[in-house]
């Protein structure tokens, strides 16, 4: 999906047509924008870090990675 988007060559399947258009409202109502492969675990951590931010009432600065996601990157470096 995303080599797809990103591509610039024609593809005449519907699968193209519809990546085409998808494109275009992309680029009219994105300009600053961006589209990239995330690995799955990547968000996951992601996920799990929001999930704790939606706890916290208070401005946080983390020195060292909060418990709830410790383990995710853990296995993200293995």
């Amino acid at each position: 999906m995303v080599d797809s988007f990103g591509a610039n060559r024609h593809d005449s399947t519907e699968f193209g047509a519809i990546i085409n258009y998808c494109k275009i409202l992309f680029n009219h109502l994105y300009e600053n924008s961006s589209i990239e492969f995330v690995r799955r675990q990547a968000n996951g951590t992601a996920h799990e870090l929001t999930k704790a931010a939606i706890l916290s009432t208070s401005f946080h600065i983390l020195v060292t990675p909060p418990h709830c996601i410790k383990h995710i990157l853990i296995n993200d470096m293995l």
